[in-house]
Order: structure tokens, then sequence, then C-alpha cells
């Protein structure tokens, strides 16, 4: 070993070595941000549907506000769709597609931060919340940022066409999982059969992906999800109230 070398066990490994891994892996992971409560607008279920859908939504937020602290995210809607369409059509590989689809995530997520800039609210890109969330939490009531998430030309090539695997619900999992959020709530046009139901129930309005993350997070084992065009179901749930349905691994 040369004056150049550090004394590694990651010398000539990799971190794709499950075994190599495995004594950091078991370790306890700390919560980051225990106190936090993320909130995942759908695109097309809520904010697609105009201010009918997404003004009472706002306002059942802003009731919070005084009692959570909250990071909101927002889905990319109707516009990614055509958008990954004119991709698919171009020849674009899926990193390209899931940083046009994150895109239209962003415009919404600037949509709603407007509606809540009264309160202090900003919109907030994913660089920032990965290094500055607590900040501007402390600043603020809440963040909003999209659920997109940050792989973009770094995302996972499907078994099976182009599109990115990795979209808002599956995002949103992952962010809460990574910071330790106290409870996940996706607000979306239906809350499925409703009561506790197993990550493995189908038919559920949110993404297969992010069922099967909770099978692996470290800390957010359950996500619920309520009727945001049902007024009170959003607020009910943040209030610990059973309302809608609870997705648990």
């Amino acid at each position: 070993m040369s004056s150049k070398d550090i004394p590694s066990l990651l010398a000539r490994q990799t971190l794709l070595d499950r075994e190599l891994v495995r004594p950091a892996a078991a370790q306890p992971v700390r919560r980051l941000l225990p106190w936090l409560d993320v909130v995942v607008l759908g695109g097309t279920a809520i904010i697609d549907r105009g201010r009918e859908a997404v003004l009472p939504v706002v306002e059942e937020l802003r009731a919070r506000f005084g009692e959570r602290k909250m990071l909101i995210l927002t889905g990319a809607g109707i516009r990614a769709r055509h958008a990954m369409g004119v991709g698919l059509d171009l020849g674009l590989p899926t990193g390209a597609l899931s940083e046009l689809a994150a895109t239209e995530a962003e415009q919404n997520g600037h949509l709603i931060a407007a509606l809540l800039a009264e309160d202090g609210v900003s919109y907030v890109p994913h660089g920032t919340v990965a290094r500055q969330l607590a900040a501007h939490l402390v600043a603020g009531p809440a963040v909003v940022s999209n659920g997109y998430p940050p792989y973009g030309t770094s995302e996972f090539p499907p078994a099976v066409g182009r599109l990115p695997q990795h979209r808002t619900d599956a995002g949103a999992v992952l962010l809460a999982d990574a910071f330790g959020a106290r409870r996940l709530v996706f607000v979306k046009d239906g809350a499925g059969p409703g009561g506790r139901v197993p990550a493995s129930t189908t038919g559920l309005p949110v993404d297969d992906l992010a069922r099967e993350l909770l099978g692996t997070a470290k800390h957010v084992r359950e996500f619920r999800i309520v009727d945001g065009l049902s007024r009170g179901a959003l607020t009910d749930a943040l209030a610990d109230k059973d309302t809608g349905t609870l997705v648990h691994a």
C-alpha cells in the first residue's frame, strides 16, 4: 500500500457486496426528523382537478400548521404523461424521462407553495431538502418539494420498457424513510378499501413499488391513504384519527 492509499475495507471492493456492508447495515439508524409529517398531493388525483379540489386541501393543510411541521410533496399529473410520451417518441432513455416528469412535479410544487406563501411556505429543490430541510422548517411551518426521487439520469432501468419505476409515490416513501418521518399521508381521489390492510393488498391508489418499499424501509413501516375530495379526511389523518386506508408492512 502506497502513501496515496487509505487503509479501508472498501479497497478493491464495492458497496454492492452484501457481506461487506452487513456490519454497518445492522446498526440502528437514527431518525433525523422524528416529528416530521410528510403529505403527498397526487398530481392527477388532486392538483389536475383545479381549484375545486386544490383549495380545500390547501386550507386543511394551513389549519394544521400550528401543530405540525410538514414536508408537502407534489406529483406530476397528466402533463408528465404527455412529456414522457414525447420523450418515448424521441427515443430518450429512462433517466431523461424521469427528469422530464420530475420537472412537471416541480411545477405543481411551485403552485402549492404559492398558495401557502402567506404562511411562510416556500418551494425548495431536492438538494435543499437534503441539506437544509430542518433549517427551513424552523423558519416556517412547512416546505414544499416534488415527490420524484432525485435519481435523475441515474434512474434504474426497468425490466420492461423505458418508463421510470420510481415515481411520486415511491419517492415519497424513500424521502420519508430517509428523514425518519413520523407520518406519511397520501392525498388521492379515493382512499381504497378503508381500515388497516397489508402492503400486499392490490387495487390501492398508490404505485405498487411504494407498497413494496415498506418491506425494506428502516423507519416508515406504514402509510395512510385519504380521499382529498372528502372534506376533513386529511385533517383527521393529521390528527391521528382512524380514517382512509392504513397500509402496513
